[in-house]
């Protein structure tokens, strides 16, 4: 999966419903990878992660994940991704 990050990309149900999401970044996760998102008409901090699933050449697709597990299991994959930032910035704060 090649997307640039903050990248908006449209995303679409199985009802024609679209929503505009705005890519984070992504992590592989118990041999499967997920997607992190941010709706773009959100105004919580809710993140959205999803599992690539390719099923087929012409177009990405995304699965919802709903298991606690591994949503996570992904959180932490990032979270470890960014500790060095995070604590940089923790420091800057003076936290």
């Amino acid at each position: 999966m090649n997307y640039d990050i903050n990248k908006v990309i449209v995303l679409c149900d199985d009802a024609g419903n679209e929503i505009e999401i705005e890519y984070i970044d992504s992590a592989t996760f118990e041999g499967k990878e997920y997607a992190l998102f941010l709706p773009l008409e959100n105004d919580d901090d809710e993140v959205i992660i999803m599992q690539y699933d390719n099923v087929s050449k012409e177009y990405d697709s995304f699965v919802p994940v709903s298991d606690s597990r591994i949503l996570e299991g992904v959180y932490e994959t990032l979270r470890k991704k960014y500790a060095p930032q995070l604590e940089q910035l923790d420091e800057q704060l003076g936290e």
